[in-house]
């Protein structure tokens, strides 16, 4: 059982550590290449259209801004974490957790 214990560590450390930040690193290379520099390119541009204000209506229908788009897809991912992470915790925890 300790031999397995051991291979398993092994592995975890070679794949999650060393092999994982290499192939990362590597795509992202490959990529940011591939897409010639666009984070680069149109750093302007993003910030330009973060600060856009902008809402306009189409056919009465009111459309948001990228800013609020943002906003609300950071709000429930962080919403979410949130109310799971507290319901993990009083699942693993008990009640004591919360305190």
């Amino acid at each position: 059982m300790d031999i397995l214990n051991h291979l398993v560590t092994e592995a975890n450390t070679l794949l999650w550590g060393y092999l994982l930040i290499g192939v990362l690193l590597l795509l992202g290379l490959y990529f940011t290449i591939g897409s010639k520099f666009v984070q680069i390119r149109h750093f302007g541009e993003m910030v330009r259209l973060l600060g856009d204000k902008d809402v306009v209506e189409a056919e009465g229908e009111k459309n948001i801004s990228s800013l609020q788009a943002f906003f609300i897809g950071a709000g429930t991912r962080i919403g979410t974490g949130n109310l799971a992470g507290v319901a993990i915790a009083l699942a693993i925890g008990g009640p004591g957790a919360v305190f």
